[in-house]
């Protein structure tokens, strides 16, 4: 009977059942830490986070699903080599964080649209501040938003801006046409719309084109005053050139839900601005996770069996 790998804590799947119903025939077996090399070396197929060292030394690996959208903790890993394993399948998990990174989205733009930081800064002092405190208040009907990193996720938040009234521009790599943008560029033509853009969200993943991809000069193009929001990798960002731009009033405000370091440190002064929303990488936590993830799991392994084509098949190459 062949081998199927679970490389998941129990916070992160509780119901191992569901995979042995999902995988029947398979001998499905939870493993972490140190005991996932004696499991490995055996498994044709593995899910969730196997340690990337470990992946090139596993000889009957076939296919490797991971858990979550990003694969910057195995393509980018030091001790993983693709070329050590080019027949290796890996899929992704992307699509399954659409809904909650997109309301979160919504929430962050809403929160500064209707000034809530000041808000709960004043119901903690027990403040009553007057209209005037409330002047910076504004609608999203008729605002512009750039989509950075147009994927399932920038889908979603496209759409949930349309509601508001809110017309957007998607940014991809592939330029490939985007659902409900006005048009999609590519990063090269990227600057010419920032000058236009009342928001600014970026859901880009990880790779060495995107790594600093936004910065001092990008930045420098946006509409001053404009909103910034990351909820894709924090290395994607020059945190140094966004404080700057954030303290210039280049930028308007922020909500950061992804950084360089995580723990973002305590020294970082990102802590101290007014002007940003800092939550600790939780846009994609949802109830949810977990079914929709091994939905797409079990959809996949009805592929796998079929010898049909996967969801989410990534280049390893590019890195997603």
């Amino acid at each position: 009977m062949p081998t199927l790998l679970v490389c998941l804590s129990t916070d992160q799947l509780a119901d191992l059942g569901r995979v042995r119903e999902i995988a029947s025939g398979y001998d499905v077996v939870r493993a972490t830490g140190e005991r996932v090399r004696d499991v490995l070396k055996d498994a044709e197929i593995a899910l969730g986070f196997p340690p990337p060292a470990l992946v090139a030394e596993a000889p009957r690996l076939r296919w490797l699903q991971s858990w979550s959208a990003g694969l910057d903790w195995l393509v980018e890993h030091e001790d993983f080599y693709p070329a050590a394993h080019p027949d290796l399948v890996v899929t992704s998990a992307s699509g399954i964080h659409a809904v909650p990174i997109g309301e979160h989205v919504l929430a962050v733009l809403l929160a500064f649209s209707r000034r809530l930081p000041l808000a709960l800064r004043d119901q903690r002092a027990k403040r009553w501040g007057g209209s005037e405190d409330y002047d910076g208040v504004f609608e999203w009907l008729c605002k512009r938003l750039v989509m950075v990193g147009a994927g399932s996720i920038g889908e979603r938040v496209i759409e949930l801006a349309g509601a508001l009234g809110m017309s957007a521009v998607a940014v991809r790599a592939s330029g490939a046409e985007t659902p409900g943008a006005l048009r999609t560029v590519t990063p090269e033509a990227m600057a010419g719309e920032l000058a236009e853009a009342d928001a600014v969200v970026a859901a880009l993943p990880l790779t060495d084109a995107t790594y600093r991809m936004l910065d001092a000069e990008t930045f420098g193009a946006l509409k001053p005053g404009a909103l910034f929001v990351n909820v894709g990798r924090g290395e994607t960002v020059d945190q140094y050139d966004l404080v700057e731009a954030l303290r210039s009033g280049q930028i308007g405000a922020a909500a950061l839900d992804v950084f360089d370091d995580e723990p973002l440190p305590a020294s970082s002064p990102l802590w101290e601005m007014d002007n940003v929303i800092l939550t600790p990488h939780v846009a994609g936590d949802s109830p949810q996770y977990a079914r929709r993830a091994l939905a797409l799991f079990a959809d996949n392994l009805r592929s796998w069996r079929a010898g049909d084509e996967l969801r989410n098949r990534v280049d390893l190459a590019a890195g997603y």
